[in-house]
């Protein structure tokens, strides 16, 4: 229900309603003929990039008597994800995953050497009580992507199935590790655990990129969930219809201890399987979009891209791309975003008349209140400290102090300005 209604969220925003209010404008045409233009429209927009289902083969299942199970998959690079397949990957420039990962020490790692990691555990709680009791891995492997998944058999034998781990990492010679909230979850869960088997996680050693952080730049203003899963139903054509709720990963895993039948746990393994060819090609995807802007299918992943860039520091592509979506966004959101963009890297190189004007046009625009709020307070310190024109810096203090829905904190910095504005300009009537 809950995949349903976010495709349903994502067909409503502003450009479908646009759509609607350009087609339900023209005399002429009943209802029903306006609607049969609306979705023909939305089908040919869908019909440029068609979605190809993505191919899971070569799966085969190693049962061990110890206490773990391993489950490997098989994709060949051919496979195709949407309009690309992975052997795209061979194309990777180092330089496009440093932006991504908004951190310079990319540049030196080879892309086909990255490890895509995945965990599913016990509950998501975290702490010594969670138990991380499938750990997987996909990696490139010949003419393949590979993917290697652990299964732990039995809660007493944590450390051998570490200890098989730590094998597997050993034997190659991977340049960084890539996770999906990693930083925020598998991390520090996979770190506890290895601290008490008095180990050190091996994947701490190397560069750790979390693409939940880009994906969420890139995808913002686009769709309403930045789920890993959600992102590769719409972006890649992953399908989801017959995956498991997550919640409900802990009960089918004590189950499966119980009764030792695999059955029980298959759809978790290609659930975690999934979720990291999936992470590999979402990753791909932003690294398109990076490459070339054309690749991209909604102005909101254009803004999501040069968010990314200037984030990275390359103000120049952001400067570019911003400058694109002022001049021909047609939501207002993104309008709104790409000046304020526009406006910061400004004053980043000290373009202060530049930066004031697209405050300027910020502050009297139909943005939100968050872009009203920030551009009025700029434009209250430039005219303060630059400009040295009180009174117009005084005005749009009180603008914001009228007319905008304050938190206390910001009611309060917008206060303090109001008062040290009057007194400057008390101190100006005396000196007259």
């Amino acid at each position: 229900m809950s995949k349903l209604k976010n495709k349903l969220d994502y067909l409503s925003k502003d450009k479908i309603k646009k759509q609607w209010e350009s087609i339900d404008s023209k005399e002429g045409m009943s209802t029903r003929d306006k609607l049969e233009k609306l979705v023909n429209l939305s089908l040919k927009r869908e019909e440029r990039f068609p979605q190809k289902k993505a191919v899971l083969e070569n799966s085969f299942t190693r049962d061990d008597t110890g206490g773990f199970t391993v489950r490997e998959f098989s994709y060949p690079l051919s496979t195709v994800f949407g309009r690309f397949a992975l052997e795209e990957w061979t194309r990777v420039a180092p330089e496009h995953l440093s932006v991504i990962a908004g951190e310079d020490e990319f540049l030196d790692i080879s892309p086909m050497k990255l490890l895509f990691f995945d965990t599913e555990t016990t509950g998501l709680s975290g702490g010594t009580g969670t138990i991380p009791f499938m750990l997987g891995f996909g990696f490139f492997q010949e003419s393949a992507f590979s993917v290697k998944i652990f299964i732990l058999n039995d809660l007493n034998k944590e450390d051998e199935f570490l200890e098989e781990v730590d094998r597997f990492l050993l034997e190659h010679d991977f340049s960084a590790s890539v996770t999906y909230n990693g930083k925020g979850f598998d991390f520090p869960l996979m770190e506890a655990r290895y601290i008490l088997q008095r180990k050190r996680f091996p994947l701490l050693k190397l560069p750790h990129l979390d693409f939940l952080f880009a994906a969420r730049t890139l995808w913002k203003h686009t769709y309403p969930s930045r789920k890993l899963g959600h992102l590769g139903d719409l972006l890649l054509g992953l399908s989801r219809d017959e995956d498991i709720d997550g919640s409900q990963i802990p009960a089918m895993y004590f189950n499966y201890l119980r009764s030792r039948s695999f059955e029980i746990i298959r759809k978790v393994v290609d659930h975690n399987a999934l979720d990291l060819v999936g992470l590999a090609g979402l990753l791909l995807l932003g690294i398109k979009y990076l490459e070339d802007i054309s690749f991209t299918r909604d102005e909101g992943e254009i803004l999501g891209t040069a968010r990314l860039f200037e984030k990275y520091g390359d103000f120049d592509t952001a400067d570019r791309l911003y400058k694109t979506l002022k001049q021909s966004a047609v939501r207002d959101d993104v309008m709104a975003t790409a000046v304020k963009g526009l406006a910061v890297i400004m004053k980043k190189r000290k373009l202060y008349a530049e930066a004031a004007e697209l405050w300027g046009t910020l502050a009297g625009s139909g943005s939100a209140e968050s872009g009203k709020r920030l551009a009025l307070r700029e434009l209250s310190v430039h005219l303060e400290h630059r400009e040295k024109d009180y009174t117009k810096a005084l005005e749009m203090v009180r603008r914001g102090l009228d007319t905008l829905d304050l938190t206390e904190a910001q009611r309060e910095d917008f206060e303090k300005r109001y008062k040290r504005l009057r007194r400057k300009l008390k101190a100006l009537e005396k000196e007259e």
